[in-house]
């Protein structure tokens, strides 16, 4: 069995994403901590950065996300927009066309189906 600070886990990925964010770009940094029945687990942070190109995208793989801190704004391509907010958690299905922003630092475990590629 395999223990992770989860404290340290947060703080490393806030660091990568503060260094980011201190050269004027995004930050969505990952910093992997564990794999559990075909899911990678993992601590993200980011933040969108106001001259960034917000673009609608896709996963190829269904996301399971819980939000530790801050808050994740979502746009779908029928114009439906959510706010997902600390404490809150979603499953966000493959394929499913997006774009999201992230208006402060937001932390989040991630949790990645990857069984099966």
């Amino acid at each position: 069995m395999k223990v992770v600070s989860l404290e340290n886990a947060i703080l490393r990925a806030k660091e990568l994403a503060r260094r980011r964010l201190a050269e004027g770009k995004s930050a969505d940094e990952f910093v992997r901590i564990g794999k559990a029945d075909g899911f990678r687990i993992y601590v993200a942070a980011g933040k969108t950065v106001s001259n960034s190109p917000e673009k609608q995208h896709e996963n190829t793989r269904d996301v399971f996300v819980l939000i530790l801190e801050g808050e994740v704004e979502f746009a779908f391509r029928n114009g439906e927009k959510t706010i997902v907010k600390s404490g809150e958690c979603f499953v966000l299905p493959k394929h499913q066309m997006h774009q999201c922003v992230f208006k402060t630092l937001t932390v989040a475990i991630e949790g990645v189906f990857e069984k099966g590629l």
